[in-house]
């Protein structure tokens, strides 16, 4: 069973003549298109459940009067669909640079994909408790404890899953033999630092949902759609940083190529030393 997954993943068998860790290792290593397909599941679940806590207006109020009354729902509907599509968008970044996946990052994409599970539940509870009553501008401040524990419930629920998201990127731009190349390495581990810091935005915000729930929430929707472009700009940078790489590996290799063509060229045709005139008439 161990042989053709270790020809599906480099390409050539494992010598014989490896060692005995290096042999164990590669056993435990897998294709990635099986954890890319898990998880895309997962996101379009998810990302699909959040529908449901979205109420029909009934017959008895006003359509505008009722979709007005929802606003809470829509507010968490979106704040968490921005930051499932985030993840997702980062996530399929991620596998970009890799070649094979290895059981820690198996594991940390399981526990991801819990957090992500988890989003409806916790949405759910935000719509419903966060703004029990119609907002005024002195609620702005001024908030009861159950909404306050909702807001960090909430928050809590995006940091976990964001910390996650950036300990997969660390693994993986800290494994070599994950990582495709150098080159990705150097991507996965910049695109770590960057997750760690919207990690940690996220979890202040959390901190102030104790106190400010409608300003956490606001943060959390800012992050969300941080969430969505930042990959996307990534993306872009890494392949323009690529296609420059590329470039100069093929200038280098064509400068290369001409310096072995000039020095086979002197071999083959040897310069003939010069003679000064003294010893020409010497010689004659």
């Amino acid at each position: 069973m161990s042989w053709p997954i270790r020809r599906k993943l480099g390409g050539t068998p494992v010598s014989t003549t490896a060692s005995a860790g290096d042999t164990n290792r590669h056993e435990h290593l897998l294709p990635t298109t099986r954890l890319e397909a898990f998880s895309d599941g997962v996101f379009a679940i998810a990302i699909t459940l959040l529908v449901i806590e979205l109420h029909v207006p009934g017959g008895n109020e006003p359509l505008v009067k009722g979709l007005e009354h929802e606003w809470p729902r829509y507010l968490g509907y979106f704040v968490s669909f921005a930051f499932i599509g985030g993840v997702w968008i980062a996530h399929s970044n991620m596998t970009r640079f890799l070649k094979v996946s290895d059981p820690e990052l198996m594991r940390l994409n399981l526990i991801l994909l819990l957090f992500v599970s988890f989003l409806p539940f916790t949405t759910a509870i935000a719509a419903t408790h966060l703004f029990a009553s119609n907002l005024s501008l002195h609620e702005v401040t001024v908030s009861s404890p159950t909404e306050r524990v909702a807001a960090v419930l909430f928050g809590l629920n995006l940091t976990l899953a964001a910390l996650m998201l950036y300990l997969m990127l660390r693994h993986a731009g800290r494994t070599s033999d994950v990582a495709a190349d150098d080159l990705a390495e150097e991507e996965l581990q910049a695109f770590a630092t960057q997750r760690r810091s919207a990690m940690l935005l996220q979890a202040s915000a959390t901190v102030v949902g104790a106190f400010l729930p409608l300003l956490a929430v606001v943060f959390y929707l800012a992050l969300a759609l941080f969430y969505v472009i930042d990959p996307v700009r990534l993306m872009r940078t890494g392949s323009l940083r690529r296609a420059g790489l590329r470039e100069e590996s093929a200038e280098n290799l064509r400068v290369a190529r001409m310096t072995r063509a000039m020095i086979a060229g002197r071999s083959a045709y040897p310069l003939v030393p010069e003679c000064s005139p003294t010893a020409a008439r010497t010689q004659s």
